[in-house]
């Protein structure tokens, strides 16, 4: 075995190691929710040291962080998706929202914990602006491809329209993070039917 079959495999075993933990802390944060769940949990769920954890991770944190990092970085092919099916602007909007909703019905806990670094977010602009701009270009797609077919407004500049539906979204998901009376499938209807009409060609 040459050093490079050697150095390939180190690599891939510590791919596999750290997906364990990834896999761990997803499991866990869905079952008992991020503040209930322990490093200690983690490295049991994933078979590894407490030591290894660290070669890995700073903390818990830094495992939320990477699973949420993980999820944003899959929404531009949640787009293309949408992009490629025969349906209108408004239904792809309401779909990205219902997403939410689908999502909490069987992951409540786990969603719960991946969007509490929206929260965080607030407090690190350099995290807050990067992900925010996620969003945003996100939504630019939809509503582009939207004002080629002649369903989205034309009075005002694209990149505000997708800030102002990047409001609207991120803003509901805190609500119903913050707020245990919260009925996420009504609000987020809501939501979405209030973007519809916002953007909608005049």
């Amino acid at each position: 075995m040459d050093d490079q079959e050697i150095l390939t495999r180190r690599e891939e075993k510590k791919r596999r190691t750290r997906e364990r933990l990834l896999d761990a802390g997803r499991t866990l944060f869905a079952e008992r929710g991020f503040d209930r769940t322990t490093i200690d949990d983690i490295v049991v769920a994933a078979d590894v040291s407490r030591g290894t954890f660290f070669n890995y991770f700073e903390g818990k944190d830094a495992v939320l962080w990477t699973l949420h990092d993980t999820h944003m970085q899959k929404l531009p092919g949640i787009i293309d998706d949408l992009l490629a099916q025969d349906i209108t602007t408004a239904e792809r909007i309401q779909r990205l929202f219902r997403d939410v909703v689908d999502a909490a019905g069987h992951m409540e806990q786990y969603l719960k914990a991946i969007t509490r670094e929206l929260d965080r977010d607030l407090a690190t602009p350099a995290f807050s602006a990067e992900r925010t701009e996620r969003f945003i270009d996100a939504f630019v797609r939809v509503l582009e491809f939207g004002r080629t077919q002649g369903e989205v407004r034309t009075d005002y500049p694209m990149r505000f329209l997708g800030q102002m539906v990047t409001a609207v979204y991120v803003t509901s998901i805190r609500y119903w993070r913050q707020d245990p009376e919260y009925d996420l499938e009504l609000e987020f209807e809501r939501a979405a039917k209030f973007v519809n009409e916002a953007i909608a060609a005049r």
